[in-house]
């Protein structure tokens, strides 16, 4: 009996973990493709790697060869970019969210912004993380 509780456990430990796989340009979802495409060149992805668990969609993570970053949700729009210290593609970022670092941190710029269901995570070329709403309405400074 216990050998069977112990082979059970291993199997849904098994079930359980994230399978991450490397993949090409064109297994991304056409929406990431045309992301990449559009704000920078695909000839400089370095990989792409897809990762699925168990009962969760898909996500996509793509690195281009001089460390940026993306990562894609399975319909293949974008979760987060990660300029890795250079700014990040000015037309991803919500008009209000750029206005206000504009006005508030002038001699700053985005390097990394990441969106959920709630609100926009933004950090700046000067180490601060600021949140804002869905709507571009910032909320505060994350420490």
């Amino acid at each position: 009996m216990n050998s069977i509780v112990v082979a059970l456990m291993v199997m849904a430990a098994t079930v359980a973990q994230a399978q991450v796989k490397a993949i090409t340009f064109k297994e991304l979802p056409k929406a990431a493709q045309s992301f990449i495409s559009k704000h920078y060149d695909e000839k400089t992805v370095s990989y792409i790697t897809v990762e699925s668990e168990f009962m969760s969609p898909k996500e996509y993570e793509v690195r281009l060869n001089d460390g940026k970053k993306m990562e894609f949700n399975a319909k293949g729009e974008w979760k987060e970019v990660d300029g890795k210290k250079k700014a990040v593609p000015a037309a991803i970022v919500p008009a209000p969210i750029v206005a206000h670092v504009k006005k508030s941190f002038p001699n700053n710029e985005i390097v990394k912004i990441s969106q959920s269901s709630r609100k926009y995570e933004v950090e700046l070329s000067n180490g601060l993380d600021l949140e804002f709403d869905k709507k571009g309405n910032f909320l505060r400074i994350d420490d």
